[in-house]
């Protein structure tokens, strides 16, 4: 990506519409001086946004238009500037630019306010609008449209400023020609990595404004850099919503002690109504009592019965009362077992589970092995029947072949020359018998003509017949055997291809579950990584705070050691102590015993001086007490006014004092107190006067004691004391004890607060820890799982791959016999065609020969073709005889070529056989060998449980005893409960037997409460005590009243609000404490975002700096424990030079120093583009060669436009823009052509 090209119309010194397109690379900007060069970068940043109109050297926004366009008089005029982006490498970020959800929006200007709304201007007419637009579009068909843009993968932005002659202005932005507004402009540049606070245009005042800027400003760069800012809202948003918590807390306190006091006060009234209700009661049961023991002695009829009932009832309770004992001894001995079972967890249980996980992935991993070991060893006894099977048929077929091969040398050599002797013998006696008969044939010429003929004929045919016969009877056997081994191919590649099938079903399938498994793992690691995040994060805020803790603690300790040593030497430790006693006769502090207004507060304060802290009593004898108290505890020395010895001054009246400028009134007539202390007071005050201003009281210095409300002393002896008031005593009117400084209880706040943190981050480091075992041990268990798989799918694979194999070596060999069987076949079907017809044509010239010679009616002619016939016959024998020798020669040499093929095919077979069979023994050796290594380690993790299990086995046999003893507790108890409901079916029989007697006594309890109330032994005996005690039970009801019953609701249903609104403050106090954990864990990644980014830009620095200047140099921050409390400085060692700060350098070495931070930024937070103006002016030309070999080296990874006048920069350009401007008129761009590239 980089600025491809830059169009500007009516921008400061540029009139009209100027294009000037861009290469990537490195190109200068050179000219004179006001020709307007760096005008082209104020272009960028006015089309950008990047700056305002101080930023790109003008006044105001309308400044940046032709001053000649301004002065023509029009009604508006317009700057505008149009920035193309080359977006080719980077299609995705392209079409995410090109496809925003936006709305048309603009800017609209007052020229009074930069860049706010101008009122007149900010509701344009719709047509203006379209207006804009259609320029918009326009200029865009200039710079290629939408469309094109998206072909071309151009990206562009325009910004548009009119003015009007009223000095009004707007502003617009457009992105490929369409309106935005800046914010959506800035998104989109972000996108681009091109960010407004970020330094790609560096001008001339930006070198100089870091070499200027403090420490601080610097190190906010860096917080820029690290995004501190989005913290920093996070933190404030739950600092927000603490005191939104922090309110409704106050307010639930409020109701809180408003509840309790009414709780307080409904206890009383409740405790009242209980005892009414209580006496109440007992009253009624007394009489119920009264009424009952008249019925009493109608139920001694069933006694004989309920005495049974008793009996087995009290069996019933002993029982129970064993079970119960019981249940208590198994419950001791549940505990027990449960203790023992934590014990022995707490011993080993996480190393013994890590061990038990290794184990268990260890074992797993050997029963794979022995899987595959087994499969092999049945693969391998397969192939070994397979490669017997092959080895024996060879032989069979190896023996079958001799013996074939030496019956057809047999017959070839003895029996084929015998018949073909008897043939040839039999021939030549045929022709010479015919020779014989020729002498004889003058008569029957014709005859014997024709006869010839015939024969010729069937001798002809004969030979033509015979051959073919032979080769369809050897077709026919091929064809039966081609038959049979295409079928049994057939059916192999068949069952091949369903077991292939199958394989690769399991293997799509294992692939599947890899493939999920994996997809488990990968998110299993991720969370084990996000909770070690999260732990992480915890512990860093932890430790943290933790130092924040000591670092509080110790400048707590370190104020109270010194409130202490002041109180020790003031007193106030001894009076401390005094109080604490509480010893009769102690009256307190003279600083409790009077009140002041605030006014007067210092003043006061300052008159009494130490004797503040002095202890009133009401007589010298408990002082004299005290004070041996103090000596017993060596608590210190403390002063002791008692009230029956103490003499006050005399005091004038006031009004002598009238007449004084600014004068009050005594200090004692100030303060509120009982008539009984005015002694006390008088005495620490005496007659000290009270004077507004230290100007009034100066005029009465030496003559009176004086005290300002400043806190100024004037002593009667000319002494003036006075100044800061910071260390004033802390002990003041109207408070019993010293008050905390505001730091003691910022401090005790702050650590009560870390202590709250620190509490609730350590369950959160609990939780985290918990989380992180957790998912770390499924991660394992996904593992070994992943690991079964893989082992599975690298098995099917592999089977896979040799059945394809075999699949493929199959296919040929069956494609090649159905073409030799389709040839076979063609070539019988044609012979079973033609034989037939030659045969048929054989048998008509036979007949037509033996017709010929039937017909013959010469006798001697007839004896001479018979001897010819009988000697034709002999040889037709002879020559069947030969033929079928010759026919068995030819059956033999089939039969043995057949064998010859199913030879070479068992070697073939056997070959494979073998090397599958050496495969499978290497496969089943590193299956060995793997075996060897997982046993081993099993082994050894064996051996490690085992020592684990001796450590834990004292205790665990202890488990194992108290388990026995529980098991046989729950044995008697089950013996128990068995005799219980023995004996309660038998109640049961006995209380049915009772039932019907009492059915008899139901009609006399019609008066009688249903149930019957107990009534005590002496009851019945003493009835006429139960009626007077119901009698005076009465009267004190009476008495009680009347009597808030409603308390008793009232005072439950105050108590469960107050519950309730415990629960609610409970949970306020968590979210608070959750919401302080969230601010320090923000402040923890703050804290970490920031060194992240400044120990990159530091090392970026360091680098840097050593390339430009030849020295070194490095980042420091000014307080390292607390960064943002503090700056950032650059510190620097040029060459030849000592280490110097940036303040101490001279001109040029801040502009390298700067320069360098400069590109240590850019280098962080890269950007496409960066232009530079003028950054190598107060630089010499050696380090201007270093700046220049420095942007060549940099714009390999980025596009820079520099602006310079010096050679070396122009030199080491790729390409250089020339700018230049006439007098009086417009800017012009010129292109220079340079030795290594094209003008521009």
């Amino acid at each position: 990506m980089y600025v491809k090209r830059v169009e500007l119309t009516n921008f400061k010194s540029f009139g009209g519409t100027t294009p000037i397109p861009l290469l990537p690379g490195f190109t200068v900007i050179s000219g004179p001086n006001g020709s307007g060069k760096s005008n082209l970068l104020d272009a960028l940043l006015f089309c950008l946004g990047l700056a305002g109109s101080k930023g790109m050297r003008a006044e105001r926004l309308p400044d940046l238009v032709n001053q000649t366009q301004s002065s023509k008089g029009r009604s508006s005029v317009e700057a505008i500037v149009t920035a193309t982006f080359d977006l080719s490498d980077e299609i995705e970020v392209l079409n995410a630019l090109n496809n925003p959800n936006e709305e048309n929006a603009e800017v609209s200007l007052n020229s009074n306010d930069h860049e706010a709304t101008n009122g007149d201007s900010s509701h344009r007419s719709t047509s203006e609008l379209n207006r804009d637009k259609s320029n918009g579009h326009r200029e865009n068909k200039g710079n290629g449209s939408n469309g094109n843009a998206n072909a071309n993968a151009e990206w562009s932005v325009t910004r548009k400023l009119r003015v009007t002659q009223q000095g009004t202005y707007t502003s617009n932005y457009f992105i490929n020609s369409e309106p935005c507004t800046l914010t959506e402009l800035h998104e989109q540049l972000n996108r681009l990595r091109i960010y407004p606070e970020g330094y790609n245009i560096v001008l001339q005042g930006d070198v100089t404004r870091i070499i200027s800027m403090n420490g601080r400003e610097r190190r906010e760069i860096i917080d820029e850099l690290a995004g501190v800012a989005s913290f920093d809202r996070k933190i404030n948003q739950a600092k927000d919503k603490l005191n939104a918590v922090k309110e409704q807390e106050d307010k639930f306190r409020i109701v809180e002690t408003e509840l309790i006091a009414q709780r307080d006060r409904l206890a009383q009234d409740r405790l009242k109504a209980e005892k009414y209700k209580k006496l109440r009661a007992e009253v009624q049961a007394k009489a119920l009592w009264e009424v009952i023991i008249r019925f009493q002695e109608a139920e001694k009829n069933i006694r004989n019965v309920q005495e049974q009932i008793q009996s087995d009832a009290k069996q019933t309770v002993d029982l129970t009362e064993q079970l119960t004992a019981l249940q208590t001894e198994l419950e001791k001995t549940s505990i027990e077992l449960e203790k023992l079972n934590a014990h022995v967890r707490s011993l080993g249980e996480e190393e013994q589970l890590a061990v038990q996980s290794t184990l268990a992935t260890r074992e797993a991993e050997l029963r794979q092995l022995q899987r595959q070991a087994d499969d092999l060893t049945v693969a391998r006894g397969e192939m070994t029947k397979s490669l017997t099977r092959s080895q024996q048929d060879l032989s069979d077929h190896l023996q079958t072949l001799e013996s074939l091969t030496q019956e057809q040398q047999t017959v070839g050599s003895r029996e084929l020359a015998i018949a073909t002797q008897q043939r040839d013998a039999a021939r030549r006696n045929l022709e010479e018998r015919r020779e014989d008969a020729s002498n004889s044939a003058a008569s029957a010429e014709a005859w014997v003509q024709e006869q010839t003929q015939l024969h010729h004929q069937i001798e002809t045919l004969t030979k033509t017949l015979e051959p073919q016969r032979t080769e369809q009877a050897r077709l026919r056997e091929k064809t039966e055997q081609l038959e049979r081994q295409v079928q049994e191919q057939a059916d192999l590649l068949q069952t091949i291809e369903q077991q292939l099938h199958a394989t690769q079903t399991e293997h799509a399938n294992l692939n599947s579950q890899l493939a999920t498994r994996t997809q488990e793992v990968q998110s299993s690691t991720q969370a084990v990584s996000e909770a070690e995040t999260e732990l992480k994060i915890q512990q860093e805020t932890q430790t943290r705070l933790l130092n924040e803790q000591r670092e509080k603690q110790r400048k707590l300790d370190k104020l109270e050691a010194q409130v202490q040593a002041t109180q020790e030497a003031q007193g106030t430790q001894a009076s401390q102590v005094i109080l604490q006693m509480g010893l009769s006769g102690v009256c307190g502090l003279v600083a409790q015993l009077g009140q002041v207004e605030p006014r007067y507060q210092l003043a006061l304060e300052t008159a009494a001086g130490g004797r503040l802290a002095s202890i009133v009593v009401e007589d010298d004898a408990i002082a004299a007490a005290a004070i041996e108290l103090l000596k017993q505890r060596r608590a210190g020395r403390a002063t002791f006014l008692p009230l029956n010895k103490i003499r006050a001054p005399h005091i004038p009246h006031l009004s002598t004092q009238r007449a004084m400028r600014g004068c009050l009134d005594y200090a004692v007539n100030l303060i509120e107190f009982e008539d009984k202390y005015y002694d006390i007071f008088a005495y620490v005050f005496g007659t000290t006067l009270i004077f507004e201003t230290l100007e009034d009281a100066r005029r009465h210095l030496g003559q009176h004691r004086i005290v300002t409300l400043g806190g100024e002393l004037l002593e009667t002896s000319g002494a003036m004391t006075g100044g800061s008031a910071g260390h004033r005593s802390s002990l003041k009117f109207g408070k019993g004890t010293a008050a905390e400084s505001p730091d003691v209880i910022a401090l005790r706040n702050r650590l009560t607060e870390i202590d709250r943190i620190l509490a609730h981050c350590d369950r959160a480091i609990l939780s985290a820890s918990d989380r992180q075992k957790e998912r770390t041990q499924w991660l394992i268990e996904a593992r070994q799982h992943l690991r079964e798989l893989q082992l599975n799918t690298e098995q099917a694979q592999k089977e896979v791959d040799r059945l394809e194999k075999q699949r493929d070596q199959l296919a040929p060999q069956l494609e090649t016999h159905r073409q030799a069987l389709a040839v076979a076949q063609h070539r019988l079907q044609a012979l079973d065609t033609g034989v037939p017809i030659q045969e048929q044509q054989l048998d008509h010239l036979r007949q037509a020969v033996a017709t010929l010679e039937q017909s013959q009616t010469h006798s001697e002619w007839q004896q001479i073709q018979a001897a010819l016939r009988s000697l034709e016959a002999d040889l037709n024998d002879k020559d069947l005889c030969l033929r079928t020798i010759e026919q068995r020669i030819q059956t033999l040499e089939t039969q043995r070529q057949r064998l010859q093929e199913k030879i070479e095919q068992g070697q073939i077979r056997i070959a494979e056989q073998r090397s599958q069979q050496t495969v499978q023994l290497q496969q089943h050796a590193e299956n060995s060998s793997q075996q060897v290594t997982v046993r081993q380690h099993i082994a050894e993790l064996t051996t490690a449980m085992a020592a684990l299990d001796q450590k834990l086995g004292e205790e665990r046999r202890k488990r194992d005893i108290v388990d026995r003893q529980l098991r046989d507790q729950q044995t008697q108890q089950q013996q128990l409960n068995w005799q219980r409901d023995k004996v309660h079916e038998t109640q049961q029989a006995r209380r049915a037997q009772l039932i019907e007697m009492q059915a008899q006594l139901e009609s006399q309890r019609a008066d009688l409460p249903d149930p019957l109330p107990d009534i005590p032994v002496d009851a019945d005996r003493n009835l006429g005590q139960l009626q007077h005690d119901i009698r005076s039970m009465q009267k004190r009801l009476q008495a009680m009243e009347p009597v808030n019953m409603l308390a008793l609701e009232e005072y439950d249903r105050t108590q469960t609000r107050l519950e309730e609104l415990t629960d609610k403050l409970k949970t306020l106090e968590d979210e608070r404490t959750e919401l302080l954990l969230r601010i320090e864990t923000f402040t923890t990644l703050r804290c970490r975002a920031f060194m992240e980014a400044y120990e990159a830009v530091d090392k970026n620095f360091q680098a840097i700096f050593a390339t430009l200047s030849e020295g070194d140099g490095r980042l420091q921050l000014e307080d390292p424990d607390d960064p943002f409390n503090g700056g950032l400085n650059l510190i620097a060692h040029p060459k030849g030079k000592p280490v110097q700060r940036l303040a101490s350098m001279s001109g040029g070495e801040k502009s390298l120093t700067a320069l360098s931070f400069i590109f240590a930024l850019q280098r962080y937070r890269p950007s496409p583009f960066y232009a530079f103006d003028e950054v190598d002016m107060f630089l010499d030309g050696a380090n201007v060669e270093r700046l220049s070999r420095m942007i060549k080296q940099e714009a390999q990874q980025a596009q820079f436009i520099v602006v310079s006048l010096r050679r070396p920069m122009i030199e080491s350009a790729q390409r250089t823009i020339g700018v230049t401007q006439a007098r009086g008129a417009y800017t012009q761009v010129l292109g220079i052509k340079l030795p290594q590239s094209a003008s521009v």
